[in-house]
């Protein structure tokens, strides 16, 4: 047999990924993260904080202290996903070993974990915790909507740091063909027309996302500061099992991920897989203005 389960391939499978997660775990930078290395089990639970909104204060008669609020969000680590695949002795045989066969299908691997995290966070995004929307049609969605967007943010008291846009194709390519964005002269950037990735417009990170749920609703797209929705995970326990290899990687935004491989004889297949243990919820819910920190973009 060509392949040697001698942790090497594993090893470079995890490496080589890092550069693909480092793009395609993006977006889940919009949100609120509680990322570490700490081993958990699922159902476990972690509490993270989010803060509320200030207002400055006159300090020309005194430096008098003013109370703030956090507010503790526990999510529940109840969702451990992944994808498992395996290869035969036949397969495995005439590919030469399992190494190039492991990495051809690695992508669709990390795109299905990336989808099934953006699908739960997303779906948290509703009339019932968030009730502020508006309707923008992907044909009128351009720089002056997005400014639109920044005024009613800030005119509600949300702050303007990380603020951020979860776009369908439609909605991010319509942005790109904005004369003002495309005019390299006045945005500073002639990405749009080069890399179609102008990526920060009035003070939102853009990013584009194809699998945004309707969620019955005719949601679209989400304007939304981090604190609005919560995610955290922590990295999978490693069972103590001698012919099991194991390489821990982590993402650039912190998302600890997990990949395993081994021979099964019963099943005669080398597999590989991937996996992360996590949990969302709602972090400040409302309208903007009472609390929310998120905007529904609805197509109709």
């Amino acid at each position: 047999m060509a392949n040697t389960l001698n942790g090497t391939f594993l090893a470079q499978i995890a490496q080589d990924t890092l550069d693909y997660l480092s793009y395609e775990f993006h977006p889940l930078a919009a949100f609120t993260r509680d990322f570490n290395e700490d081993i958990k089990d699922r159902g476990e639970s972690v509490t993270t904080r989010v803060a509320s909104s200030v207002t400055a204060q006159d300090l020309s008669s005194g430096y008098s202290s003013t109370d703030v609020t956090s507010t503790a969000k526990t999510v529940s680590l109840d969702t451990h996903y992944g994808f498992v695949y395996g290869f035969s002795d036949a397969e495995v045989s005439k590919a030469g070993d399992s190494k190039w066969l492991e990495n051809v299908f690695m992508a669709p691997a990390l795109e299905a974990v990336h989808n099934k995290i953006m699908d739960s966070l997303l779906a948290l995004a509703t009339n019932a915790s968030f009730g502020s929307s508006e309707v923008i049609t992907a044909a009128n969605f351009d720089a002056d909507e997005v400014a639109d967007l920044a005024a009613d943010f800030s005119g509600n008291k949300i702050p303007k740091n990380e603020r951020s846009l979860i776009l369908p194709p439609s909605y991010f390519g319509s942005i790109q063909k904005d004369s003002i964005i495309q005019d390299s002269s006045s945005f500073g950037s002639s990405d749009a027309v080069r890399e179609h990735a102008a990526r920060r417009v009035h003070g939102f990170n853009l990013y584009e996302y194809s699998d945004i749920p309707t969620n019955s609703e005719n949601l679209a797209a989400i304007a939304l500061h981090p604190s609005a929705l919560i995610m955290a995970a922590r990295q999978v326990a490693t069972p103590n099992d001698p012919g099991l290899l194991v390489e821990n990687v982590t993402t650039d935004i912190g998302l600890p991920l997990q990949f395993r491989h081994w021979y099964s004889p019963n099943d005669g297949e080398y597999k590989i897989s991937l996996g992360v243990l996590y949990g969302v919820a709602i972090g400040n819910s409302g309208a903007l203005g009472s609390g929310g920190a998120l905007k529904r973009i609805k197509s109709a």
